[in-house]
This record gives structure tokens, sequence and C-alpha cells, in this order.
């Protein structure tokens, strides 16, 4: 019996657990599939719906059982059951030097042999002289059903290639959900006969793949590569899912040594291209995809690949002249939106289209990761909803679907702040910092969150250490200095300010001057640190907004706008600034 499993429907699965043996007490066998349909009802029995998500478990058959390639020779059978290329060859060879004059059971093991080169090991040539078979037997049937797509329950399960034999199908299948559950068990059984077979644990590791199951596929792949460490299917799968894990110097490394034995190979350069790519290597990426386009020029994914890639590099006009050959095609896809966005938002300054793009990203796409981080990064900078949401609320929305991406807690993090939010920035300030993946910037973060708060001797023991290691670091001096001054060590502040300025650079010296501004003793000394702060590094936005509240607390509301002017053309996507701007203007009238 076999069953074709439609995408999308959820059909009753059968699982054969007992096989009727042939009359033969030497010679048993599974029986043809022309007799096959009568014991469906007994088969049956055994089962469970497929609807209840269960199905009932797969003995594992005996070695001591007489099974139809019985009286073959083991290491004949050893070499089958292993059914790497290499070992698949080694059989056939073994096979062909007991004459010409095959038994039956020898024409059926070669054309199966046959059929699992040509429908997994797709890279290698099945070059022997298959026989033609005379009987039905389950075997080339379950082949058979494998190339139409069909996961054949009819097998029996009772030697090793009837278990292993239906599951060929999820190697080009692109839903193996209908039948997951008991290829995973057939496939677990064939393994407790033959624990090396490189066959059986690439189908397992292919089905675990196509199931999300990427850390299981990995460690069959592993062992597959143990049995065949030449075959390139299996070589591939386990950088693929090295890559998918995140492992991307492991995948590089495992794409370049295929890369090596397989120079022209369109899967193996476009795997080089991307985890390259994902470690930043934008030059080899850019060669790579390259490579690609001159095989295959009309790939659209490759070709705004490509424009990514540029984009990486800084080579914005390049990038954005292969969007527009890409938005000939399409103007709708997820990469080409996020892509236009960044253009337009990192090259282009232009504010409002990048909104206008990741709008209508939103609208497509409303649940995406990569669009909602986005939007998240546009708002956030703006400090302003985009189409009516904040930052902190994207940031939510993309932890909903991965709670644990750093990005998105940073921009929680971030819009929490801007909204007066200190003890819920604190909290998942205080869990980032303790996640593997946290920064030495969310370090200065949540000391800054810490002083807001209150939390003088916590900030004071994050940074106290970090300045004994390191005190000639400009960062870690800039908010030591910043702590020292707001808990109440100001005197030992302006010492390391006055000790350190001589010998400051522009940047540093502009710093020391604005930190000075608050340890004055008049607002006179305070006003002559922010402008030699200005002389210093004209573009200090603390110094000039500081300026600013310090001529509006005076009343001077045009020197005021003079600074605060200033701010705003150094920032003029910040939406807070041009609302302070705006009400001064008012005053000014």
């Amino acid at each position: 019996m076999r069953i074709r499993f439609p995408n999308g429907i959820k059909l009753i699965i059968l699982v054969t657990v007992i096989c009727a043996l042939c009359a033969s007490p030497l010679c048993a066998a599974p029986k043809k599939k022309s007799s096959r349909a009568d014991n469906a009802p007994a088969a049956a029995e055994n089962a469970v719906s497929g609807d209840k998500g269960k199905v009932s478990a797969i003995d594992v058959p005996k070695r001591t059982r007489r099974t139809y390639f019985s009286r073959i020779a083991p290491d004949v059978m050893s070499a089958s059951e292993n059914a790497s290329p290499d070992s698949i060859r080694t059989a056939v060879s073994l096979l062909r030097k007991s004459g010409a004059d095959y038994t039956e059971p020898e024409k059926v093991l070669l054309n199966v042999l046959s059929g699992i080169m040509k429908t997994v090991w797709l890279s290698e040539r099945a070059d022997w002289e298959t026989p033609p078979v005379s009987e039905a037997t389950p075997y080339l049937g379950a082949i058979d059903s494998a190339k139409n797509g069909i996961y054949d329950l009819s097998t029996g399960n009772v030697d090793f290639f009837t278990l292993v034999l239906p599951s060929l199908v999820v190697v080009k299948a692109d839903d193996v959900s209908s039948y997951a559950a008991v290829a995973e068990q057939a496939l677990t059984a064939a393994l407790a006969l033959r624990p090396e077979s490189a066959l059986a644990h690439y189908l397992i590791g292919v089905l675990y793949a196509k199931t999300r199951r990427t850390e299981e596929a990995l460690a069959h792949f592993s062992l597959a590569s143990k049995s065949a460490p030449l075959c390139k299917e299996i070589a591939y799968a386990e950088a693929d899912c090295l890559k998918r894990l995140g492992r991307m110097h492991e995948a590089q490394t495992a794409a370049l040594s295929l890369l090596h034995r397989y120079p022209a190979d369109i899967a193996v350069l476009k795997l080089c291209a991307e985890t390259s790519f994902a470690l930043k290597d934008f030059s080899a990426a850019e060669e790579y995809v390259g490579r690609v386009l001159q095989q295959e020029p009309n790939d659209l994914d490759y070709v705004l690949f490509r424009a990514r890639i540029l984009a990486g590099r800084g080579d914005y006009i390049r990038a954005a002249s292969l969007l527009d050959v890409y938005a000939r095609q399409d103007t709708s896809s997820r990469a080409y939106l996020l892509l236009r966005a960044r253009l337009q938002y990192e090259w282009s300054k232009n504010l409002a289209a990048a909104s206008e793009t990741i709008e209508r990203a939103l609208s497509l796409y409303p649940n995406d990761l990569d669009v909602l981080l986005f939007a998240a990064r546009l708002a956030a900078s703006t400090a302003a909803p985009l189409a009516g949401v904040s930052a902190e609320e994207f940031a939510k929305r993309a932890l909903a679907i991965d709670p644990a991406n750093t990005e998105a807690k940073r921009y929680e993090i971030d819009g929490m702040m801007r909204s007066g939010k200190w003890k819920g920035a604190y909290d998942s300030s205080k869990a980032l910092l303790a996640s593997k993946d946290a920064l030495r910037n969310d370090i200065f973060v949540h000391i800054r969150i810490c002083l807001e708060l209150g939390k003088n001797d916590e900030a004071w023991n994050l940074i106290s250490p970090l300045y004994a290691e390191n005190p000639d670091d400009d960062d870690i001096l800039q908010s030591y200095i910043v702590v020292l001054s707001k808990t109440g060590r100001s005197a030992q502040a302006l010492s390391i300010i006055n000790s350190r300025l001589p010998a400051a650079s522009s940047r540093m010296r502009s710093f020391f001057y604005y930190r000075r501004s608050f340890l004055d003793a008049s607002q006179e000394d305070s006003l002559a640190d922010l402008r030699s702060s200005l002389i210093a590094n004209p573009r200090n936005a603390d110094a000039l907004f500081r300026l600013y509240e310090i001529y509006y607390g005076r009343r001077d509301y045009r020197k005021a706008q003079y600074y605060l002017k200033q701010v705003v053309a150094l920032d003029p996507n910040n939406a807070e600034m041009r609302k302070l701007n705006e009400e001064l203007s008012k005053l000014i009238k």
C-alpha cells in the first residue's frame, strides 16, 4: 500500500509492525506488493491515528531472522547498508566477483544500490550494470515511491532496507511533516541494526533539518561524515547546519574545504558567499557572488545579495545601481525593502523616505524579525513613533519572536530610557549584562541607568575595576569621571581632569572641559569651560545643549536658540530637539 501525502493535509499514518513470513523456513522476505493490500486491516489495528500526533513504535528486526538478503555474504551487506558512495561501490565490486549469473536477491540489491546513488548521492555516478529484476519486492517499490514524492508505508519493516528506503523521499521533499514521526522511528530502528550507516545518519539528519531540529541534524551529519568523509552531500549538509546554528567560522572552514574540491559548484559557492558575508569578509563574499552570477546571471536573489555586500563595504553608489536593476522585477520582497530603507537612511540621509519604505515592509511582513528591528532602529534614532509605534514597542514585538535577540533588547532599553522608565530599563539592562552576548558598551549604558536610579554603589562597582585595569581607555575614563562626579567624588574627578587635560586629544579635551563645567564654582566659569569644549570639538552636542540650558535658564532665548539650532543641525532627525526648538521660537516671537 502506498499513500501520497498532499501538502497541508494530515493523514492517518499506518505503520506495519508485523510482517508475514514466507512458507520457506530458510528465506523469509517481505511479501510482494501485489499481495500486501490483503493485510492492510491487520496493520491498521497496530497504528495510532496521525491526527493525534502519535504512531506506534517500530520494533527493531532481529538479525537472527532470515530475510530476503540473508544468503548474500555479510561483508557485502555490511557495505551495502553503510550505503555511502564508497561503500556502495565496494558492495557492487564484491557482488561482481561472484560472476555474471546473479541470484534474484543480488539483482535486487544491485538495483537498490543504484537507486540510492541516483536519489541521494547526486554528485556521484552509478556506473555499474543493473540487471533486470523479475520479482516484485518492496525494496524497488519504495525507491519508486520516493521518486514520486511518496513515503511508502507498505515495506513491512523487516530488515534494514525496508526501514530506510521509504525515507529517501525526504531528500527532495519540501514538507516532511505528514510522515516525519514514522520516518524518524524507522530510521532510528535502522540505526539500531547498522549504527555506522552513513545513509541512515544522513537521512535522519535531513529529516531533522527540515523539521528545524538543527542541533540534532548536525549530530547525525557528523556521524555520517565519519563513515563517509569524502561525501559531498554529507559535508555540505554539515556545513549548512553549522551556518544555521551561527557557528560561522566552522561553517566557512567546511565550505572552503568543499570549494577546494568543487570550485565551480553553485551551492558550494553560495555557502562560501553567505558565511563570508556573515563574518563581514565582504571582499571574499563579493568574489563568490560574482562567480555565482557568472554562471547564473539571472539569479535575482544573488543580484540583491551583491547589493547587500556592496552596502556592507560602504559602496553605496554601486549598491543603489544594483538595487535599481532588481527593482525592475520586484519591489515588494522583504530583502529589497530592508536594503532600500537602509540606503535611504545611511546614504541618502532621507529619514522620511526610509520611514515610508519600512512602513511598507511592516504592512507586508508585520511579524518579520529583521523588519521589526529596523523599524525599532528608525524610531529610536528619531525619538519618535514610526507608524504610531515606539521603538520600545517594536523591540517588544521582536523579543516576542526571539526572546534572546540582543539587538532588540538594546532598542527596548533605549526606548525605556527615553521615556523615563528607568526601573524597567534597569531590569532589562541587568538581564542583558548577564547574557553571553553582552558588549562592553552595555556596561556603560547600565552604569548610566544605575546613576539615574541612585544605585551609586552598583555603578561604582562596575566602573572601578575597569578603570583599574585600563585607566587610559577613553571610553572607560569618560564613564569613570561621570561616576566620580555623580557619587560625591567631585574632587577626585576634578583632579583627574586637570592632570589629563594638557596631553589629551581634541576629543578628550572637549569631554574634559564639558565635565568640568559641572564642577565649576560659578556659572561664568562653566560657560568658559563649555566654550573651550566647543573650541576643541565644535560638534560636541552635549556641550551645545548645556549652553542652551544655561542661557534658557537665564531667559536669554536668542542665545539659547543659537546653540539649540546647532544641536538640531547635528541630529536633524531627533524629534525631541526639533520640538524644543519650535517652542523656543514661539518664545522669541
